[in-house]
């Protein structure tokens, strides 16, 4: 295989030099990368690009960094794996913004990961004159940073614990209609066995002689009224049948106690509820309820009285980060002599950031936004506002697919910014797919051939004119203009189309009488960022699986066209586990049968054990318990940083010798999760469930994958094609159709493998379902068999359809995506230079 790899060292420029690395899927890859250069680390999905970026340059970095700490700070501190490599020189201080690890802390917010809390903390905390402001004292008169964080016993609203509100259960969310039975679709609560009160229902019917098979609104006021809130202190006798476990005789529970009501037990189960999605079960029957003292806000007094440029810092949050520009410029301009030496140091910084979110087209967030509620693209573009806000120089910022969920019309702003980097002195490390801003890199390293074990060399080290001139380099095909286009062939939206539509929808900036979507067809939400898309797509989803269950949503005021649907499934990018014990395989359910298939071999039914025995997630079972199935063993290192190291008991293989001596077609068990998908799909034709579920996976682009890869080093764009697989599978065994939405299907995915996504969500189409995506990416937007563009701008300009129709139709209109699906169809750049950006 030929390689264009330049000598860097003879070009007279610095280099970081990478010697042997062998993380992940790299193959011994040796390479020269010149500082002080926008570099583009490219090649197909899988290739080993973020494995050479992330993984070993930036792990490396950082991994010096804390050998430089104390142990005592060493302690408190997450360490990173350490990397597969003989030596890296040349490497310095490192800022990174990886795909892998977006933080959705509920407490996390727009201000509090770019930084800009500290900033307005100080500014509210220590410039004179809100001190003067009587309402203001905090007690001793002098006011800290803490009094304006709500996390904190001084700023926290003393009510709410700095929460802003509680969580209460609805009465109009446990009964959604009334005009049924209660026990026959009048409450999607009492519709399943959801806690203890349900047996006392029918003993209060009984005794108070109500007939539950009457509607329930023309029940008795009383009954309704005990059955929601209780019957105070009036004790209920129930009992009720429970078989014995011989299954022969029976046995008669009775108890004899007041009922706490729905609204209570609700809120009681919720409370009690241990993990995150235990209390998700309950949630469709509650709304957040605002604390009366603080308005919501979670602020103690002093936040909430303190006045800065005529705002509250509590009403500060709520300003767009295009208004808060403004502001920072009028207290600027109102600062006395004194007032400037503390204040214009943190307005300049604070402006600083503030610019780079509205560069980044995320002016439209309000500074309290919650990162939970930001789309994949939106968080990561925070995050990576937070470490381009840094005036240093001589860092090496690695950024990975900044370009993700960014409209073509934003992305000019984000190849400036990288630019504006390089001139400053840094050195820029560019993880990324598309071909107009790898062209406009110093230097290409290209990566492949192919995917995972058939990736991992370097193929192009050198300026993009390389890459171009490499005979097999399929990102030097696109450089070029000579990619394949995508190809699909548009199913027609005529007058026998059904509709699945939204009446009344209001979510986050999105508002609309009426918003339809072509049943059995692909649609596609387009938009400039933050125009709505992702939060059209979530109110679908949520108010689409609503109205399949019978509750009520807070969203849409009701959702028709759903006849003939059974299932939603909502095909997002947030992670699969936390846990390195799942993988692709468990995730699938395909090592489920893959279990049973080893526990029917003669070997396996000889010593009696079944397919849990065969499960390393089970104790007592044939893992091993020296590492507990992990394959590997985190070894307390004292002074240095901890390091996982093979388990030398199982050397690797995660099972003990007598698991591993059954086999199931010449292979043991670890032997199969140490297959990619590819070559189990070769390998197993059968049984039929595990070869279509091996397809399903290779369909979405996923063949390079290990079978046991853990989950936690997947990208967001590989979780997605794992789900999306699922919902494949789904909809291919389910008897009724279905409603598919998936945000952004092909980031993180080079132009050659976008292709294999689009003709997955075909085979969907071809199952009776219906597919939904917000996608930037202009090819698969111009192949939907229908568009609706949101906009006309982000945030508050934003949240209308300004545009739907084919794509042929939305072209002709006059809005930003047009304008690209006219480019696109012309043969044209999507992305051009604007004037004055550095070179």
């Amino acid at each position: 295989m030929t390689a264009f790899v330049r000598d860097v060292a003879s070009m007279g420029l610095e280099t970081i030099d990478v010697v042997g690395a062998r993380t992940n899927n790299l193959r011994d890859v040796s390479v020269s990368i010149p500082k002080g250069r926008l570099v583009a680390f490219t090649g197909v999905s899988g290739s080993g690009k973020t494995s050479l970026a992330i993984d070993t340059l930036h792990n490396e970095a950082q991994l010096r960094y804390l050998e430089g700490l104390s142990p005592f700070v060493r302690q408190y501190i997450t360490q990173r794996n350490r990397p597969k490599v003989d030596r890296v020189r040349g490497l310095g201080a490192t800022l990174a913004v990886d795909q892998r690890r977006l933080n959705r802390n509920p407490r996390s917010t727009v201000a509090t990961i770019t930084g800009i809390d500290g900033h307005l903390g100080l500014l509210y905390s220590r410039l004179p004159r809100i001190g003067a402001d009587p309402a203001a004292d905090s007690g001793d008169g002098h006011l800290t940073t803490a009094h304006f964080d709500r996390n904190t016993p001084e700023g926290g609203c003393a009510d709410c614990h700095g929460v802003g509100g509680r969580w209460r259960a609805q009465e109009d969310l446990i009964i959604t209609h009334p005009e049924l039975p209660l026990f026959e679709g009048a409450s999607p609560w009492y519709a399943k066995w959801r806690s203890g009160e349900h047996l006392f229902v029918p003993a209060l019917a009984e005794k108070r002689g109500v007939d539950l098979a009457l509607p329930w609104r023309s029940l008795p006021e009383e009954f309704r009224h005990c059955v929601l809130y209780g019957t105070g202190d009036e004790a209920i006798e129930a009992s009720v049948d429970i078989p014995n476990k011989n299954e022969t005789a029976r046995m008669t529970y009775t108890s004899s106690r007041p009922l706490r009501g729905a609204l209570a037990e609700v809120e009681r189960v919720f409370v009690n509820a241990q993990t995150a999605g235990a209390k998700q079960r309950y949630l469709p029957y509650m709304r957040k309820q605002p604390c009366g003292t603080c308005g919501g806000s979670g602020y103690d007094r002093v936040a909430r009285s303190v006045r800065l440029g005529g705002l509250t810092y509590p009403d500060l949050l709520e300003v767009e980060v295009r208004e808060v520009r403004g502001w920072a410029e009028r207290v600027a301009d109102g600062l006395d002599a004194r007032e400037r030496e503390v204040g214009e140091p943190l307005l300049q910084d604070l402006g600083r950031r503030l610019a780079i979110l509205d560069r980044l087209g995320l002016a439209h967030l309000q500074l309290s936004r919650g990162a939970a509620t930001l789309s994949g693209g939106e968080l990561q573009r925070t995050r990576l506002a937070a470490q381009l806000s840094t005036e240093l120089s001589g860092i090496i910022f690695v950024l990975d697919e900044p370009g993700t969920g960014l409209h073509p019309a934003d992305k000019a702003h984000l190849l400036d910014i990288a630019l504006e980097l390089r001139e400053a002195g840094n050195t820029v490390l560019l993880v990324e797919h598309d071909p107009e801003l790898i062209a406009r890199a110093d230097w290409v390293i290209d990566m492949g051939p192919g995917a995972g074990r058939l990736g991992g060399e370097v193929l192009v080290s050198g300026p993009p004119a390389d890459a171009v001139a490499h005979p097999t380099s399929l990102t030097g095909r696109y450089l070029a203009g000579e990619g394949p286009r995508l190809r699909r062939a548009r199913r027609p939206v005529g007058e026998d189309t059904g509709w699945v539509e939204l009446h009344g929808l209001r979510a986050h900036n999105v508002t609309a009488e009426l918003v339809r979507f072509p049943v059995g067809r692909l649609t596609c939400l387009t938009g400039v960022s933050g125009s709505g898309k992702s939060s059209l797509l979530g109110a679908l989803g949520t108010n689409a699986q609503a109205a399949l269950n019978g509750t009520a949503t807070d969203t849409a005021r009701k959702v028709t066209g759903l006849a003939g649907f059974g299932w939603v499934a909502v095909v997002d990018q947030e992670p699969l586990g936390r846990t390195p014990r799942s993988n692709p395989a468990t995730y699938s359910k395909a090592f489920d049968i893959v279990r049973r298939l080893f526990a029917d071999t003669d070997l396996a039914r000889e010593r009696g054990v079944d397919a849990s025995w065969f499960s390393f997630n089970t104790a007592d079972g044939g893992r091993c318990e020296t590492c507990t199935g992990y394959g590997r063993k985190l070894v307390d290192m004292h002074f240095l940083p901890d390091v996982w190291v093979v388990c030398d008991a199982c050397e690797g293989r995660r099972y003990k010798p007598e698991a591993l001596e059954i086999e199931y077609q010449g292979l043991a068990i670890d032997q199969v999760l140490e297959l990619t998908v590819a070559e189990a799909a070769e390998r197993f034709r059968a049984p039929r469930q595990l070869a279509e579920i091996l397809g399903a996976l290779n369909q979405v682009g996923l063949g390079y994958l290990q079978l046991g890869q853990s989950a936690t080093e997947l990208s967001g764009g590989e979780a997605q094609r794992l789900k999306l697989a699922s919902a494949i599978q789904r909809g291919a065994a389910s008897r009724k159709a279905g409603l598919v939405v998936l945000d952004e299907p092909v980031s993180g995915l080079h132009p050659s493998d976008v292709q294999r996504v689009v003709d997955a969500l075909d085979v969907l189409l071809d199952s009776g379902n219906t597919v939904v995506v917000a996608e930037h990416d202009v090819p698969v937007a111009a192949s939907a068999d229908w568009v609706i563009d949101l906009g006309p701008g982000a945030g508050p300009d934003g949240g209308a359809v300004v545009a739907e129709g084919t794509p042929d139709v939305v072209a002709a209109a006059d809005t930003p995506t047009a304008g690209f699906f006219r480019r696109y169809a012309a043969g044209l750049p999507l992305l051009e230079m604007r004037e004055g950006a550095p070179r």
